[in-house]
């Protein structure tokens, strides 16, 4: 049976204030036309594992990929490896379940995963092979459901993203390419036997090795910039006493270098393909995350959603609700056409989700958080997703996905 959604949408660029409505209504008004409209919930999706969440992976040939953590008593199988977690697909036309795959191994490493164009699933997970290891292993996930390989690894790694049909992968000093059968092509490494690496990993970018270098005292001294033979390029100076806590690469004569400088501020620093500094932008410091995007730097934060354009120009500030809670913060997710904004934690938001158009960055959607609570209690959603055209809420106390229309 469909219920309406208690559910303020906003459509354009009107932003209106959360007002408490009874719960079996959900009413806006289009600006254009100003006739009312509604947004249905309808049948929930039940998950068929339970766990504490289901984090959309993303979405390849129709079906919306979760992971689900699995905790407790867990079974372990024939290698004595501990099933972690399950990823689940949904069919996005039926929105039923397709399928689900049980994953086993060691300890868990967040929502690492990447999709090739045939739809197959890389991800990485602990191996679980020796106690107290960093042992990982990278493995593929077909459309069907089953695991086609798995690689191991001696350290704990992440994926960067396809480049000539090789899967390039990067830990804390290496950097290494796994074709399509799971064996390893090649590994490059800043570690030379018995010492410790002075150079460590934080990004890669158009065959190019994003690291920074420490000195003895643990302290990040420079941004270095290397080809894929980790010969030297280019170099930039940093304060021993900031955390650069991303490093990307913008385009071919700008690097862009998120930095934290005290718990109060942080700023944007472009270093140019010379190792010298471009230009700066303050930048509020609950930025989690900066994104490129069309040449173009987005992010949001607690002071709204922001667009610079490479030269650090302010193309564009939307204003959002501050999140009360320390660190749960906004994430974007952008596909060809839509750019959403969320927090990474349901929260009651006047903000909840905002969507907008990729190319004019126009809003189309503006949600407050769904929820009158009524004679009851206030159930929080965990994530609100847009996913080609739908909405979806997840619910991991529910065990639901619930698909809006």
């Amino acid at each position: 049976m469909k219920k309406i959604l208690s559910l303020l949408i906003v459509c354009m660029v009107i932003f209106l204030p959360l007002i408490h409505i009874p719960a079996a209504t959900a009413e806006a008004v289009n600006p254009d036309t100003g006739t009312e409209q509604s947004l249905e919930m309808l049948d929930p999706i039940t998950f068929p594992v339970a766990s504490h969440s289901y984090d959309y992976l993303g979405t390849a040939n129709g079906l919306l990929y979760f992971r689900a953590p699995i905790t407790g008593n867990n079974p372990r199988n024939a290698k004595g490896q501990l099933l972690q977690q399950y990823i689940v697909t949904i069919n996005a036309k039926t929105n039923k379940v397709q399928w689900k795959l049980p994953v086993y191994g060691g300890f868990k490493l967040g929502n690492h995963a990447f999709f090739d164009e045939a739809g197959n699933l890389y991800s990485v997970i602990g191996a679980g092979l020796k106690q107290f290891s960093n042992e990982t292993f990278v493995y593929s996930v077909s459309p069907k459901g089953t695991i086609q390989w798995q690689t191991l690894y001696p350290e704990r790694i992440s994926i960067h993203n396809m480049v000539n049909n090789k899967l390039i992968v990067y830990g804390e000093s290496m950097i290494s390419a796994v074709n399509l059968k799971g064996t390893i092509a090649w590994t490059k490494s800043f570690t030379s036997k018995g010492m410790q690496p002075a150079n460590f990993m934080r990004g890669i970018a158009a065959n190019e090795v994003l690291t920074l270098k420490y000195n003895t005292k643990g302290q990040s001294v420079s941004f270095d910039v290397h080809d894929w033979n980790l010969k030297k390029k280019s170099s930039f100076p940093l304060n021993a006493t900031s955390t650069v806590e991303q490093a990307l690469k913008l385009n071919n004569e700008t690097y862009v270098l998120n930095i934290k400088i005290s718990q109060s501020t942080s700023q944007l620093v472009a270093v140019g393909a010379n190792g010298k500094e471009k230009w700066t932008k303050k930048i509020d410091p609950t930025t989690a995350k900066v994104y490129i995007a069309d040449g173009k730097l987005l992010f949001a934060n607690n002071s709204g959603f922001y667009v610079l354009s490479g030269s650090g120009e302010q193309l564009l500030h939307i204003p959002l609700s501050p999140i009360p809670v320390n660190g749960i913060t906004y994430r974007l997710r952008i596909d060809d056409k839509y750019i959403s904004i969320s927090p990474d934690n349901g929260m009651n938001l006047k903000t909840a989700l905002t969507v907008l158009d990729r190319k004019s960055y126009k809003t189309l959607y503006s949600f407050a958080c769904p929820f009158d609570g009524g004679e009851q209690p206030d159930v929080l959603f965990d994530d609100f997703i847009l996913v080609n055209g739908k909405f979806y809420l997840i619910y991991s106390n529910l065990y639901q996905l619930i698909p809006l229309k």
